[in-house]
């Protein structure tokens, strides 16, 4: 550094030596006086020089740490939008930085203005010896961030709400006064594992739904536990099952994990506050075997506690329970309290009588709260006394005294005389069929949701309904009179319903014929079988066994050479995902079969020896990987339902493989994009012989007996006409693949009748797949004159998918009422329509229920300001009917509708990567909703006017995870509702 003049120095101190009254002295006299001075501010000098050299060296170090922040956040909002949390020691960090940040943008500020000071040039950007010091200081700082930013975890993953609200039961008595003993023990340090004990029916569950929901945000013991963990349990738990249940509670998904599930569980848990809450527990499990941190160790620190339900005294003990809790039956006046509320005033009130007579069957049902439910349920509208005298002494009758055969815990007595009570609820279902369907619905795995179009085919497949002309209502008619006599329960997804496992076992009592014959029905399904010698061992021990059920497992190959099994006559193996080839002995060893159902399995091919059964009326492979069918197919002669949906590999159907199938009712090949569909049969791959085509259809038309539902999936036009000309095969599920290069599509009767022919085949659609590689910018649909063409509506369509539709902007409705058109729509799905705006016409439809946009990365608004455009809009307008929605890579998508629009029956919103979607309408938070879907960073991200209403929805997120059982299928998953 170079030595600044003396004279530059003392014209410097001369202001402060003139203001002092000093003389002002030549550099000559003051030198020797100056020179102790000197020495001493020199240090302080020569670091002025340096300082300009030291702030930029700051604003360079800044630079560089504003860069690190930069890649932080970028990490930040990945992570988020993969469902992670900023932790909050990341928050804080970027906080000081940018905090440090404003204030090095200050000093270099400073140091700018006061570049000179008193007009003489000292040293570049530096004011003072004090701003020096702060720079070097600031420097340090700044270094020290950047060392922090090294080893400062950025996020977390989120967990589920704590806590998720539980249905209850209304007219429930006798509760109460469990709950209040059962939460005290929770708040007692010394009670670590509670047990709750008692028969089937008592209400367990009930009491274990109160004591979940005691905990809700809101609730007065909402901050007790960082996580409320509810799992079923159920009679087949695996410890594989359990802990699979558990992880899903706490958002985990165990197979990314490299280490053991116990070890990601109790790592996800040690440091939690938790109650577990186990359902149905028929087994002890060690809690260090599925991965729960013991309740007691973990000092005052953690609050652990553990609370099962469960028939079985030994249970309680080999879980090392602190407490047991016995739920016993109802006394007599709340047993009468809770018939009487399951009869109805109305019933009780009919007759002077009834009151009596009530009595008596409730003091017959034992206090029991589910056989009061039941047979409460099943005599609400007997208004005549005969009746209830009769059921009276059906309940006392020694015949039903038969049930000391039970299989079901058969030492438990009072289990025994459960049984005797429910069956008069059995015993009066109005016919036969009814019966039957409901014996068919125990088939299905314990605790297992149903869905209702999955149960109504299955009734349709053993014989029990025929809905050969599409309409349901019979079906529906059986589900509707057995949740009336509460043998069957609605979920919360109304397309689904499940059986209490109790009424489950009352009908597998009653189909084994009150337990006389045990093996009749083996029903094994989703009980975790794997190996085939675990198959062979269960059939072996079912000898005369009628049915089988052995759905929902992880079956990779069946055993052959099985024992003969001349009365088998339903065999259920569907959902074994796993499942890749069919022994050709199999079907020998049970030529009476009239009913297989193998959808859902991993099978390339169906072995020819299905010949052998003859007598099948029933065969589904739907979403499989068959690539061909084999010819000997054409020797089923009594088939009536041939099921092969969304078989997306399949090649090959033989000639003549169908046609003579005069006796179908059903041939369903919607969404399997089969390539033979030709109007020239000799136009596919490989020769005519080998492949059918249209002209098998047509052959098939002028043999079957009666009106054929047909589904099908079709490439153009030409095909459509054929199909229409079918007088005999009536086409319910039609999917259309074709492509188009017209800039406009425009849809009107003339239009559509010139193409088919006739308007006829609109009149029975209920499903429609269009799928059409289309560069149009906008669908047109004109009614043009339909005030005198009233074929002009799809009257029966319920579901209608629309995807492909490349570059259409909008789609426009002219001279037509939209109501009126799709009289009956209740499902819309709209996928890769990368052009469109928005999805106005929705809105219009009367019965919409559910609603898919997937992939629209140009919608900005599912609902804008031009709705009003349309023929019928009003501005009193709802979503009446809506229960779901589902929007899904909506890129632009910022809201879902502006204007005030109302949401009074939505269920279930889904969202997934619509990073731009920041709230969500006041409107749709209606008194129905159960379940808001997404990311959890999606979830964090959201901005609400009243923090409260996030408070009070929280219960209803659901963070979304890959269900990796069934992501095979995912990619065909239908629109119905997920709720595993």
């Amino acid at each position: 550094m170079n030595l600044i003049p003396l004279s530059v120095i003392l014209q410097f101190f001369a202001p402060y030596w003139k203001s002092l009254g000093l003389p002002i002295l030549e550099a000559a006299d003051v030198a020797g006086k100056l020179i102790p001075l000197m020495e001493a501010i020199i240090p302080g000098i020569r670091y002025l020089g340096e300082s300009g050299e030291n702030i930029k060296a700051l604003t360079d170090a800044m630079d560089g740490l504003k860069a690190r922040r930069a890649g932080i956040m970028d990490d930040i909002n990945i992570a988020e939008r993969e469902g992670r949390k900023r932790t909050p020691e990341a928050v804080h960090w970027l906080k000081r930085v940018e905090a440090e940040a404003g204030e090095v943008a200050k000093m270099e500020e400073a140091c700018r203005k006061r570049k000179r000071l008193l007009g003489v040039p000292l040293i570049n950007r530096v004011s003072s010896y004090k701003d020096g010091q702060r720079v070097r200081k600031k420097a340090k700082v700044v270094e020290e961030l950047q060392t922090e930013a090294s080893s400062i975890v950025v996020t977390r993953r989120l967990p589920p709400s704590s806590v998720q609200e539980m249905p209850t039961i209304p007219g429930m008595v006798g509760i109460e006064s469990y709950k209040k003993e059962v939460l005290l023990h929770v708040a007692y340090d010394s009670t670590g594992i509670i047990a709750i004990r008692g028969m089937g029916g008592v209400g367990k569950t009930t009491l274990l739904r109160e004591v979940n929901n005691s905990f809700l945000p809101g609730s007065e013991r909402s901050s007790e536990f960082d996580h409320v963990i509810w799992t079923v349990a159920s009679k087949e738990c695996t410890l594989e099952k359990l802990q699979k249940g558990i992880a899903a509670e706490l958002g985990l998904n165990l197979v990314v994990y490299a280490r053991p599930p116990n070890v990601v569980l109790f790592e996800n848990l040690k440091s939690k506050n938790f109650l577990l809450l186990l359902d149905d527990l028929w087994r002890g499990f060690e809690l260090e075997d599925v991965g729960i941190p013991h309740p007691g160790t973990g000092g005052n620190q953690y609050k652990r506690k553990v609370m099962l339900t469960t028939r079985l005294q030994n249970v309680c003990r080999k879980m090392s329970a602190d407490v047991e809790i016995k739920m016993n039956c109802l006394g007599q006046r709340e047993a009468l309290d809770l018939f009487k509320f399951h009869v109805g005033e109305q019933t009780l009130n009919s007759h002077p009588d009834i009151t009596d007579l009530a009595g008596v069957v409730a003091r017959e049902c034992r206090g029991l709260p589910l056989a009061l439910k039941t047979i409460g349920s099943a005599m609400r509208n007997w208004r005549d006394p005969k009746q209830w005298r009769h059921a009276i002494e059906l309940l006392k009758d020694s015949k039903h005294a038969d049930l000391q055969e039970m299989e079901i815990l058969p030492e438990e007595g009072e289990e025994r005389d459960m049984f005797r009570t429910l069956k008069l609820s059995y015993d009066n279902l109005p016919d036969d069929g009814t019966k039957q369907c409901f014996l068919s619905c125990c088939l299905w795995p314990e605790d297992w949701q149903i869905e209702k179009d999955e149960l109504m085919e299955c009734w349709m497949g053993l014989g029990l309904i025929d809905e050969s002309n599409g309409n349901l209502s019979w079906g529906h008619y059986h589900i509707r009179t057995l949740e009336g006599a509460c043998l069957l329960e609605p979920c919360a997804d109304k397309e689904r319903v499940r059986m209490h496992d109790v009424i489950r076992d009352l009908a597998l009592w009653i189909a084994s014929d009150c337990g006389r014959k045990k093996n009749k029905w083996l029903v094994q399904a989703g009980v975790g079988l794997t190996e085939a010698m675990d198959v062979k061992q269960k059939w072996i021990g079912a000898e005369g066994v009628e049915r089988i059920s052995l759905m929902h497992n992880g079956i990779e190959m069946l055993p052959q050479y099985l024992p003969h099994r001349p009365n088998l006559k339903v065999l259920m193996l569907q959902r074994n995902y796993a499942l890749r080839r069919i022994p050709p002995d199999l079907f020998q060893c049970m030529p009476a079969l009239t009913y297989l159902d193998l959808s859902y399995t991993a099978l390339e091919e169906l072995t020819k020896e299905i010949a052998i059964l003859v007598q099948l009326q029933y065969l589904n492979l739907s979403f499989t990987y068959i690539k061909a069918l084999p010819k000997e197919l054409a020797c089923l002669k009594e088939l009536k339902y041939l099921l092969l949906r969304n078989i997306t590999g399949l090649l090959r159907i033989p000639r003549r493989g169908i046609s003579n199938l005069s006796k179908l009712r059903q041939l369903d090949l919607f969404e399997t994009e089969l390539q033979v569909w030709e109007v020239e049969g000799s136009r596919g791959c490989g020769s005519a012989e080998n492949r059918a085509s249209l002209e098998e259809l047509e052959e098939l038309n002028s043999k079957v007996m009666s009106l054929t539902n047909l589904g099908i999936t079709v490439n153009g036009v030409p095909t459509i006409q054929k199909l229409s000309r079918l007088d005999n095969m009536v086409t319910r599920y039609l999917g259309i693949r074709s492509t188009c290069k017209l800039a406009s599509i425009q849809l009107t009767p003339s239009i559509v009748r010139a193409q088919l022919g006739s308007l006829k085949m609109l009149k029975s659609l209920q499903k429609l797949k269009i799928q059409y590689f289309c560069r149009s910018v906008e669908l047109e649909v004109d009614g043009e004159d339909q005030d005198h063409d009233m074929d002009w509506q799809l009257p029966d369509l319920e579901e209608l998918h629309l995807s492909l539709f490349l570059k259409i902007k909008v789609v426009t409705w002219a001279r037509v009422s939209i109501p009126d058109f799709l009289p009956q729509l209740r499902s819309v799905a709209i996928y890769y329509c990368r052009g469109l705006e928005n999805a106005n016409w929705v809105l219009l439809l009367p019965h919409l229920e559910s609603l898919e946009i997937v992939f629209c990365p140009k919608m900005r608004q599912v609902i804008d300001d031009s709705v009003g455009s349309h023929v019928g809009y009003n501005s009193a307008v709802a979503f009446h009917c809506l229960r779901r929605l589902l929007l899904e890579d909506l890129d632009s998508l910022t809201s879902i509708c502006d204007r005030a629009i109302s949401f009074p029956s939505l269920e279930i919103i889904e969202i997934e990567n619509c990073g731009k979607l920041k709230q969500l309408p006041v409107e749709i938070m209606g008194s129905n909703l159960r379940e808001i879907w997404g990311s959890e960073g999606w979830w964090q991200s959201l901005q609400w006017q009243d923090e409260n209403v996030k408070a009070s929805l929280l219960p209803y997120f659901r963070s979304l995870m890959m269900d990796v059982d069934h992501v095979r299928f995912a990619h065909n998953a239908s629109t119905k509702y997920a709720e595993h």
